[in-house]
């Protein structure tokens, strides 16, 4: 898969790559506000920045396919997709460069918790990408990125000093909404698919290793949105208090 010559994971890692070194020494040559801020600060900014370009692209190719594919819905277990095998090999392609870059700046953006959720999702996507299996719960799992963009909105804003202002605000109700809505609502679907799954002809074909995959990633990654979710809940309960009081 790595060499294949149409969707190469390689390149993808290399263009995340540059897009972080690149934007680093823009940012910090061209823009002022950004020159302010803790260096350690810097680097998470430039390293969210390539997490919503990573965002925008899954979220829009998983929408596109979820909104035009007629094929996906009447074949939800098996199916492989050329949009979607792109996109699997370029989150395939940003996990690699995410990982590496965390370990490189580990005293900045090691997280236990990311490392869970890379290694799910390349697990996920090796089995979408390589066999087709669970298409329909694949490409319902990767609109979740669209939380991303409005979660690191908010973090953006807090690193200028934004929290009392209107954008925040309203980034912060987006971004609780958005999150319910593709993380945690879209369970219902994801779940209700995968029982509905046992009783379609393919079923018997895929290899047990895969269903107990499907399993193994799915529990852990859904239990950590979650609690996610709750600690967003937290904090808009937080502020909604303090602006009542």
């Amino acid at each position: 898969m790595i060499y294949d010559q149409n969707y190469q994971i390689i390149p993808f890692f290399f263009l995340f790559t540059i897009i972080f070194s690149s934007s680093l020494r823009l940012f910090q040559k061209y823009w002022k506000e950004f020159r302010n801020l803790d260096p350690h600060v810097q680097i998470q900014f430039v390293s969210r920045v390539v997490s919503c370009i990573n965002a925008l692209v899954i979220t829009l190719a998983a929408a596109y396919v979820l909104l035009t594919d007629d094929k996906l819905y009447a074949n939800k277990l098996v199916y492989t997709s050329p949009i979607l095998t792109i996109a699997y090999n370029l989150v395939f392609g940003y996990l690699l460069y995410d990982f590496l870059c965390m370990l490189w700046y580990r005293n900045i953006l090691f997280d236990w918790q990311f490392v869970l959720h890379h290694l799910v999702s390349c697990i996920a996507c090796f089995i979408s990408t390589n066999y087709g299996y669970f298409a329909f719960i694949a490409a319902i799992r990767s609109l979740s990125e669209a939380s991303t963009l409005f979660v690191n909105m908010r973090w953006f804003l807090l690193s200028f000093n934004k929290k009392n202002t209107q954008i925040y605000s309203i980034n912060g109700l987006v971004a609780f909404i958005t999150f319910g809505l593709v993380r945690i609502v879209a369970l219902i679907p994801i779940w209700r698919s995968f029982f509905q799954f046992f009783s379609f002809p393919q079923w018997n074909s895929i290899h047990f290793t895969y269903k107990l995959l499907c399993i193994g990633t799915s529990v852990p990654l859904d239990m950590l949105n979650i609690y996610w979710f709750y600690r967003i809940c937290s904090i808009v309960s937080k502020t909604y208090k303090l602006k009542t009081v």
